[in-house]
């Protein structure tokens, strides 16, 4: 009688241990699940266990390495066949709140990128830009990059020219100066990596100024050039304006012809003082003249007085021999009269052609018309 009890005891402990089995087997089998995979099977596969009730949020980097030159960028998800595009950047991860009442397929789409570099100026931009803000394109996307030729400095001072560039540095192209602010270079295909450098040179700005005139030679040059530069002073009407010399840098100049050396910002300026030679030319001499023949011709009516001559007069009379030469005076009547009125019109001539040519104001014109 014992042994059946214990042997009772047994078989019941068998089958409750038998039941207990199956109910953990049937519990892990309708358990919600979630699966994880890529398109392309650009990354491995895996699943996931669901918790009913709890909060599921799955991650996933945005990018991650493919090789030494590529990349994947995710670009969408398709949930139990639903696709959905993703808002693309380079870095970070994007996080996704799964349903746990369910199990649920997840597929990601990524795209391979490839990186395009580029060196020797930091002022340039790619066309298109990147779908993921930085330097990384989708594979067989054509992509060029438009540089600024130009880069200032120093303001006014020093600035960067671009002079050419090179694709993987493989060949050289030149950049010709057509007048353009920008250069933009021909597509390339992003099927790999590629690196393009630009090729600069340094510029500096020479400047020539000056307070009378038009000066030329003011504009960007290399180190080591010679530049000429020069000066149109120009005048104010009778009153010219002569080049004198230059300050500021060293200045090689031999009269109006001049060049400065450029070793770095430059700036030279024009020393200009007045030339009244024309005006003494044209005006005072011709006065002179008539102020001299007429105390000539008063002495010839006046009796002969032994008068000490003023040393005006002789000063007078030696600019006279200098400028101008006199006729030997002929004894007719009214001769006197008939020279004055002769240099007169010379003048007036000499005035009238000077005002037609507008090298002279009108109301300066009437002022030396005034005094004749």
């Amino acid at each position: 009688m014992k042994f059946l009890i214990i042997f009772g005891l047994i078989l019941c402990g068998s089958i409750f241990v038998a039941h207990s089995d199956n109910t953990v087997d049937a519990q892990f089998s309708n358990q919600n699940m979630i699966s994880v995979s890529f398109e392309n099977n650009v990354l491995p596969s895996y699943e996931i266990p669901l918790i009913p009730g709890q909060t599921f949020t799955l991650t996933q980097n945005h990018s991650w390495v493919n090789d030494e030159t590529s990349r994947f960028n995710l670009e969408s998800y398709t949930l139990d066949g639903e696709k959905v595009k993703i808002s693309r950047t380079a870095r970070g991860d994007f996080t996704l709140n799964i349903p746990t009442d369910s199990s649920h397929d997840i597929m990601f789409g990524a795209a391979q990128q490839y990186a395009l570099s580029v060196e020797g100026t930091n002022d340039f931009s790619y066309l298109p830009s990147s779908p993921t803000n930085d330097n990384w394109f989708d594979a067989g996307t054509a992509v060029s990059v438009n540089v600024q030729k130009t880069t200032e400095i120093e303001q006014n001072k020093v600035r960067q020219e671009v002079t050419g560039w090179s694709l993987d540095k493989s060949e050289f192209w030149n950049i010709e100066d057509d007048g353009s602010t920008s250069f933009t270079t021909p597509p390339i295909t992003m099927n790999e990596y590629h690196q393009v450098d630009f090729f600069t040179t340094f510029q500096y700005k020479l400047n020539v100024i000056s307070d009378f005139g038009e000066t030329t030679g003011s504009g960007w040059y290399e180190q080591g050039v010679t530049v000429p530069i020069g000066i149109n002073s120009g005048g104010d009407g009778l009153v010219l304006n002569s080049l004198s010399g230059w300050d500021g840098a060293e200045v090689e100049y031999d009269g109006n012809v001049a060049q400065v050396f450029i070793d770095g910002p430059v700036t030279v300026s024009a020393k200009v003082e007045k030339n009244y030679s024309l005006v003494i030319a044209v005006i005072v001499i011709p006065i002179l003249i008539v102020g001299v023949i007429g105390i000539k011709k008063f002495k010839n009516h006046t009796p002969q007085v032994a008068v000490e001559e003023k040393p005006a007069e002789r000063i007078v009379e030696k600019v006279i021999e200098k400028v101008v030469d006199v006729p030997e005076k002929k004894y007719e009547d009214g001769y006197d009269q008939k020279l004055s009125d002769y240099l007169k019109e010379q003048i007036e001539s000499e005035l009238d052609t000077m005002h037609s040519l507008n090298i002279i104001s009108d109301s300066k014109y009437s002022r030396i018309k005034d005094m004749l």
